[in-house]
């Protein structure tokens, strides 16, 4: 009887980690698909840009269309809502957030929180930019689009999982490099 009960409690014990040894590893392979997305998001923005300033050899983002680009992008790769809320069948637990900043010839840096400008300001290239989410550093020296999605906690199958601190940021950034 006594290693029954040892060959039961053995079982349950690997049938557990079995669990979160698959949980976590698409919970890895879900952060390199956010990463992705990042990029995307972060690349998309960039294609637009105001025709006028570029004729003059500018490179002025167009911010509205990058922002309506990040978050078209993002609510359909990660299957939400209109509210950034997780529909059925996606893997995230959370609303998904994201930021983006804006660094272009115009001179002037515009952070959004999702489609809300948060804050402008002056900058120089040569300035540099650390991502308050993600540590990420960058010294910005072209016009440059950074994009950070805040997508929460993953779906883990163990509750008790719940109780630690897994969430998942991930940051890109594109720019536009000049060919002198």
């Amino acid at each position: 009887m006594k290693v029954l009960i040892v060959g039961l409690a053995i079982t349950v014990l690997y049938a557990g980690f079995l669990v979160f040894q698959a949980d976590h590893n698409r919970f890895i392979i879900k952060q390199e698909e956010l990463k992705a997305l990042a990029n995307e998001c972060s690349g998309a923005a960039a294609i637009y840009y105001e025709k006028n300033a570029y004729k003059d050899g500018y490179k002025v983002f167009d911010i509205s269309e990058g922002n309506k680009a990040i978050g078209f992008l993002i609510r359909e790769n990660l299957k939400l809502d209109e509210e950034f809320n997780p529909l059925g069948g996606a893997y995230w637990v959370d609303t998904i957030d994201y930021y983006v900043h804006y660094y272009d010839d115009s001179g002037l840096m515009s952070a959004y929180h999702r489609d809300s400008l948060t804050e402008t300001g002056s900058f120089s290239y040569g300035d540099l930019y650390v991502d308050p989410v993600e540590d990420y550093m960058k010294v910005i020296s072209e016009p440059t689009v950074i994009v950070t999605i805040i997508a929460g906690r993953p779906r883990y199958r163990l509750t008790f999982l719940e109780a630690f601190e897994i969430t998942a940021a991930r940051s890109s950034a594109y720019e536009y490099v000049s060919r002198d």
